[in-house]
């Protein structure tokens, strides 16, 4: 069978991959009595536990950490979540694909697909607290746009190179859990640059997260724009890993099946 480029593939695959991220989503969901809320209410319960850790027991001085919190853990959320269902979403999808075709690149692309929907409803949230935080809304929240689309591409980079090690690998989902953890801690989600102190913090600010949380906060918070040339640097960075991801999985998804 002709192996398609990852642009007529995504094209080819469209539909699908729409319709069954917004499965998934459902899925994530069901079973519970407040269905679609839990996606307003996680984010707003981690909000408010941070919040009250860092803001009453640390005593932060950052200005609306309520706001600056949020943004950070639904930036954040969209980026670790995809990572780690991307690890086990070629194993998870064996039935489907033993029957039916599509290039394996198609189940790492729905989960991420389904957390950019969660992504989007949890920015309304982001919105809400902004009006009782009396924070002024300005034409620089348009500038979103890029930012989550520099995230996204970062994502599903690292996505695609991950569910390809995902299959030869069984326990990278439980190595993927620790180290997106620590590196939680290490990008910018419930702290400021401003608040540290220390010769080596560029070597922080080199994680793209970081960078990408701090863009959202400036087009969301802080009425500014973000520095486009590191965004623009993220976004090559990252089309060199979605290359890499697809052609690692071009290459061995016949033998998928056999590993599994």
């Amino acid at each position: 069978m002709e192996k398609q480029g990852i642009i007529k593939n995504l094209i080819k695959n469209r539909e699908y991959i729409l319709y069954y991220a917004k499965i998934i989503l459902r899925t994530r969901v069901s079973g519970s009595y407040l269905g679609f809320l839990w996606l307003f209410i996680d984010p707003l319960m981690f909000m408010l536990i941070y919040s009250f850790v860092v803001k009453v027991v640390f005593r932060s001085g950052i200005e609306n950490f309520n706001v600056f919190v949020i943004i950070g853990l639904t930036s954040w959320n969209l980026f670790s979540r995809s990572v780690l269902m991307a690890a086990t979403s070629i194993a998870r999808n064996k039935s489907i694909f033993e029957q039916v075709y599509f290039h394996k690149f198609v189940y790492p692309t729905l989960y991420l697909v389904s957390y950019i929907y969660e992504f989007l409803i949890a920015m309304i949230l982001v919105v809400i607290i902004m009006l009782f935080s009396g924070i002024p809304f300005t034409w620089h929240m348009i500038e979103i746009i890029p930012v989550l689309f520099t995230c996204v591409l970062f994502t599903y980079g690292c996505s695609l190179i991950i569910s390809h090690f995902g299959v030869y690998l069984f326990d990278l989902r439980n190595i993927l859990d620790f180290t997106t953890r620590f590196l939680f801690y290490f990008s910018p989600v419930m702290w400021s640059y401003d608040n540290l102190k220390f010769s080596l913090i560029w070597i922080l600010k080199l994680n793209p997260m970081s960078i990408i949380i701090g863009s959202f906060r400036s087009c969301i918070m802080y009425g500014k724009s973000p520095v486009y040339s590191y965004l623009l640097a993220i976004c090559l960075f990252s089309c060199v890993l979605i290359k890499l991801g697809y052609w690692l999985i071009t290459k061995h998804e016949d033998s998928y099946a056999r590993m599994i």
